[in-house]
């Protein structure tokens, strides 16, 4: 029994020593760090009087429920943000949205010997926020959520739909309200997230080990930039799935660093950081981008080298999710000052026309002013919204214009070219047509 004994103890001699220098996160009790997790808008509005118009597809079964429901919690959702004031009269940004499709479906399937219904459900909705000013698109999607199951996933729709691994997002509801609720309320979610910062706080694991735990340690207090250097001026571990803990403290550290720079945008936006200028907030926000890309390849190569830990696999989730984001900010951006741009030169180029033309009757007529656009090469959208701006029919009033099937057409198609049939259609929804000749 004694020798039992002394070689049980021996064993524990030799084990704890190991365990207490193997570098990992546990396997029976992991220590972990809440993170605050803030990923920036879609489009940074700035212009915060807000309307909302919601339109569904005719067809839709139930669409006008559907419509005035949207509406409602969109509405809710923004009148619980202090950035933003409804204002139906005189907005500065209008939030368009169209469901262009909804529906439930219903399935049975066999579960031993019992039979069990369940529902799944998709929504899509074509979403907007415009400049109301200019009339440009700040920021235009096709949203689409689903519940119960992945519709790209689906071969039939008589079998019963694939379901996602997310069973708190997507697993098939009990009934049709439920369904119809969780649709509702994602597709909102996901409206809302485009204006506002979304705000997904996680608990990330830190591993331990005679080398890391000092390390690991800086995490608790939130010294992530400490951390980031001790970890990266650390003596490489030898065995190569064990320095992958090592370069993960060093993508953590990152991470959690480009939510923090988000967090005091944030805060600028709300007001609270007057510190911070226009200026300082850009550079945050292209230095938060590039802790993510950073962090993104440091994730992506220890997933490589340790395919086993499982824990690594998150961290590389969420930084594909926030920098494809911040991709689509980047992309917003430009768009949206060249649409601007193109704006600004159509409103130049009408007043140098003005200037030009004087007194009523002696300007250009509608027509020549869409046809110098055309030779200006400005975008289609800005010459439309030269044709559907009061400007137009007052141009047209001063110079007794009316649109001629004969001549007119074959101007517009020469000079503006592919846009010519557009913008015939715009013009002719504005004027009346000459008489036809006898």
């Amino acid at each position: 029994m004694k020798m039992n004994a002394l070689k049980f103890a021996t064993v524990l001699l030799i084990c704890f020593p190991i365990a207490a220098n193997a570098q990992g996160f546990g396997i029976f009790q992991k220590k972990l760090v809440t993170i605050n997790r803030l990923l920036p808008p879609t489009v940074n509005l700035k212009g915060k009087r807000i309307r909302v118009g919601a339109t569904a597809d005719a067809i839709q079964k139930d669409g006008e429920m559907l419509r005035s429901l949207l509406k409602t919690k969109l509405v809710t959702l923004i009148q619980k943000d202090p950035r933003f004031i409804l204002n139906e009269t005189s907005p500065e940004t209008i939030l368009r949205f169209s469901i262009t499709n909804f529906h439930v479906d219903k399935w049975t399937s066999t579960v031993g010997q019992n039979q069990v219904t369940s529902f799944g459900g998709k929504i899509e909705v074509a979403y907007q926020a415009v400049d109301a000013s200019s009339n440009i698109a700040l920021d235009s999607e096709n949203l689409l959520t689903t519940a119960g199951y992945d519709p790209n996933q689906s071969s039939s729709g008589v079998m019963p739909f694939s379901l996602h691994m997310d069973r708190k997002k997507t697993a098939a509801e009990s009934s049709e309200d439920e369904t119809r609720d969780q649709l509702i309320n994602g597709i909102v979610d996901e409206m809302g997230r485009r204006i506002a910062p979304l705000d997904q706080p996680f608990d990330a694991p830190l591993p331990g080990g005679k080398l890391l735990e000092p390390i690991s340690a800086l995490a608790l207090t939130g010294r992530w930039g400490t951390m980031e250097e001790a970890a990266d001026k650390a003596d490489k571990l030898p065995k190569g799935t064990d320095d992958t803990y090592r370069i993960y403290l060093i993508a953590l550290a990152k991470e959690a660093q480009a939510y923090g720079l988000t967090s005091e945008a944030n805060e600028r936006d709300l007001g609270k950081r007057s510190d911070i200028t226009p200026a300082q907030a850009e550079a945050e926000f292209k230095r938060a981008q590039q802790y993510l890309d950073e962090s993104g390849a440091l994730y992506k190569q220890i997933v490589t080298a340790n395919p086993k830990e499982k824990e690594f696999r998150s961290g590389d989730a969420r930084t594909e999710e926030a920098l494809a984001i911040y991709a689509k900010i980047e992309r917003f951006k430009v768009e949206n000052a060249k649409a601007m741009a193109a704006a600004e030169a159509a409103r130049a180029v009408a007043a140098k026309a003005g200037e030009k033309g004087g007194n009523a009757g002696s300007g250009q007529t509608p027509l020549e002013q869409v046809l110098e656009f055309c030779n200006q090469s400005l975008a289609l959208e800005s010459i439309k919204e030269y044709i559907e701006s009061p400007d137009f029919i007052a141009d047209a009033k001063a110079t007794g214009y009316k649109f001629n099937f004969a001549k007119d057409s074959l101007r517009l198609n020469q000079t503006c070219k592919q846009n010519a049939a557009a913008l015939q259609k715009a013009i002719r929804a504005r004027l009346p047509v000459a008489p036809p000749h006898k």
